[in-house]
């Protein structure tokens, strides 16, 4: 499957999709004529894609690095882009052939669960940064929530898998399904690096860590005597890693983070260890229904692509985006 080139829509970057993570672009909301101001990348049915608006959504995608745009890496990124909103333009087409629609307060709830991902002005400075209004924004979601209703009924959600099937899965794949690694860790943090000193000290000669966290520690964990719990590495801030590489009983160096000077100590440890079949289960679960649901996607979108009409100028396409000067007519191949 071609790798899809994830554009700007939320403020995480990630879109809202429950299946795919397609984002949609706020431009090109109606039918596009062919303009000679404004040359045709693709057609889909009677329906354009605009270089007006491949080079926006080529703008926006996160590209990083210089481009040689001659190049067949930068060839091979432009033909997946321009496949991403020609299935942009096929799902929205099917939405409206299901009749599906947005009601005023799903689109104000989806516009309000968003803007709150962003802190004071910055939904704003987003706008003003990517040179569109709130009402073409707004519409931009109307379109990528219809995409998700459109979705979600030719993807099922819920796809029955057999425990043989399962079973199946873990004898040939037994070696992926490892628990990993758990420690319960305490914390005490402060704000300075010569109060961790003088209290790590007072621990390395045997003051008790759960009472000093209760006295000393800024951290709401302090009326726990500062404990973190169980957990893997990767699930707390990286800073925190290095109580893998402390043995239970034992006190860490000072560790500085944006939240104050640390200090840790593993009271237990859990090894890593191989899950048995009952453990696994629903991992397996997991995993074998995505698999079915991307089959049923890329079944679902290849049926929409056989059933339009779709022409590409791969002249215009594979032009350098910068040039200004009018392009060649060119039959779509």
């Amino acid at each position: 499957m071609p790798q899809r080139i994830m554009l700007p829509y939320s403020r995480s970057g990630a879109s809202p999709f429950c299946f795919y993570a397609l984002i949609l672009l706020t431009i090109g909301c109606g039918k596009t004529g062919v303009l000679p101001s404004s040359p045709i990348v693709a057609m889909i049915d009677d329906n354009g894609i605009s270089l007006k608006e491949f080079r926006t959504a080529f703008n926006e995608a996160k590209i990083e690095g210089p481009l040689d745009e001659a190049g067949e890496p930068v060839k091979e990124l432009k033909r997946n882009l321009l496949n991403q909103l020609i299935e942009r333009r096929l799902f929205l087409a099917e939405a409206a052939r299901l009749k599906l629609t947005i009601g005023p307060e799903e689109l104000e709830q989806a516009t309000d669960r968003i803007q709150g991902d962003y802190a004071s002005g910055e939904f704003d400075t987003m706008l003003k940064n990517r040179q569109i209004g709130f009402d073409e924004w707004k519409e931009g979601l109307r379109q990528e929530l219809l995409t998700q209703k459109a979705i979600r009924q030719a993807v099922p959600e819920n796809i029955p898998i057999a425990d043989s099937e399962i079973q199946a899965y873990y004898k040939q794949h037994s070696k992926e399904f490892v628990r990993p690694t758990e420690v319960r860790a305490r914390q005490i943090v402060v704000a300075d690096e010569e109060t961790a000193k003088a209290i790590r000290l007072q621990l390395l000669q045997g003051a008790d860590f759960a009472a000093s966290a209760k006295a000393r520690s800024l951290s709401p964990d302090k009326n726990q005597g500062g404990d973190l719990g169980f957990f893997t590495q990767g699930e707390m801030p990286e800073a925190f890693d290095i109580v893998f590489t402390l043995e239970v009983g034992k006190i860490s160096p000072i560790v500085k983070t944006d939240y104050g000077y640390h200090l840790f100590k593993v009271e237990e440890r859990h090894p890593s260890k191989p899950m048995n079949p009952a453990e696994a289960a629903e991992r397996i679960r997991a995993q074998l229904t995505l698999e079915r649901r991307e089959k049923f996607f890329s079944a679902w979108v290849a049926g929409l692509k056989e059933k339009a009409r779709i022409t590409v100028n791969y002249q215009i396409l594979y032009q350098p985006l910068g040039r200004s000067e009018p392009f060649p007519e060119s039959a779509h191949e």
